[in-house]
């Protein structure tokens, strides 16, 4: 039996493609739930809110619901207005940025995470990165620390850490944590890792903590299968004289569709390559399903409205996509998923 990961992408509202081709995942399973097949979970940012939604029992359909029914509180439409304004005069005023109460009012629900501490979580494992900013390191917020090392943040609230993985720069404040009386500030876990699939690794391979039974040895390399979810790849390239002129404003405005993307994919690859050791038996054992947005307007990662949009991105390359599963195979992604799932029941 292989110790099963699942590792989501961050990417805002984009999570909605993430959670529809979930979906497709959780139908194959059959028999077994999400949180039942997986032996830990991982996100960043939006994909922190997907990790532990799935570490909670949610289904993806609950998932997908988060994200239609509560969109518009997450990114209300006047901060959107101001955001483009500012655009328009180059960036001469202040950043409007998202306010917290949004996202915290609705993960804090008792029907989403309510009062879950971190801690509670025992199955599947939930682990998801935030970086603090006072003293510049990303911090791997994980359920399963042994009782005889406990650490601070044990005993805080899951929404809570959603909310600071998922507060990007220039989108969101940072988000302060109390620690040991002082108060931290936390942003996304993206400055860091927004894939993060080889966090998960190597936290599985620090296994044994307070695995429930006790794994009877450390975990290696080829005990680990992974499946990795994006949020979307844009492909509109940027000319040099596009490129030129941005300035700072304009280079913070393409935070997410250059700088999350772009080390999403290197992780993706090295991943892979990892796993696969230099033998397509062994690749069995790790699926990266992620598509190709081609349209302008769906590389916005905070707009609720395009709900409906990500979706279909979503369902037309689980229709007519392609996922690699050898160093030269490459197969329908729902084929794929049940090659997985075959392969590592």
């Amino acid at each position: 039996m292989t110790y099963k990961i699942l590792s989501l992408d961050g990417g805002g509202f984009r999570g909605v493609i993430s959670a529809r081709i979930i979906k497709a995942f959780e139908e194959k399973l059959k028999e077994k739930k999400l949180h039942e097949y997986f032996d830990l979970v991982t996100g960043t940012s939006t994909g922190s809110l997907i990790a532990a939604g799935i570490a909670k029992g949610k289904s993806a359909d609950d998932l997908l619901k988060l994200y239609k029914d509560n969109g518009p509180e997450i990114f209300p439409d006047h901060i959107r207005r101001r955001r483009r304004l500012l655009q328009i005069t180059r960036g001469i005023f202040p950043v409007a940025l998202y306010p917290h109460n949004g996202l915290g009012d609705i993960l804090s629900k008792e029907e989403i995470f309510g009062s879950t501490k971190i801690r509670e979580i025992t199955k599947p494992v939930l682990l998801i990165p935030a970086y603090n900013t006072s003293k510049r390191e990303l911090v791997w917020f994980c359920s399963n620390n042994p009782e005889s090392h406990p650490r601070w943040y044990d005993d805080i609230e899951v929404w809570k850490i959603c909310v600071c993985s998922a507060s990007a720069p220039t989108f969101f404040p940072p988000y302060q944590l109390e620690e040991e009386g002082e108060k931290k500030p936390f942003v996304d876990g993206g400055i860091a890792a927004n894939n993060p699939a080889l966090l998960a690794i190597a936290h599985a391979m620090l296994l044994p903590y307070n695995e429930q039974p006790q794994p009877s040895k450390q975990l290696k390399l080829d005990d680990i299968a992974i499946v990795s979810i994006g949020t979307g790849i844009p492909t509109k390239g940027y000319s040099y004289e596009e490129v030129k002129g941005w300035g700072m404003f304009g280079w913070a405005k393409h935070l997410g569709d250059i700088f999350l993307p772009a080390p999403n994919d290197v992780n993706a690859n090295i991943c892979w390559q990892i796993i696969r050791g230099g033998n397509d038996e062994n690749a069995k054992r790790v699926l990266r399903l992620d598509c190709e947005i081609k349209d302008d307007k769906l590389e916005t990662i905070d707009n609720p409205h395009l709900y409906d949009g990500f979706v279909k991105v979503a369902e037309n390359y689980l229709d007519e996509g392609k996922a690699r599963i050898g160093i030269h195979k490459h197969i329908n992604p729902i084929e794929a998923i049940e090659h997985f799932i075959n392969n590592n029941p």
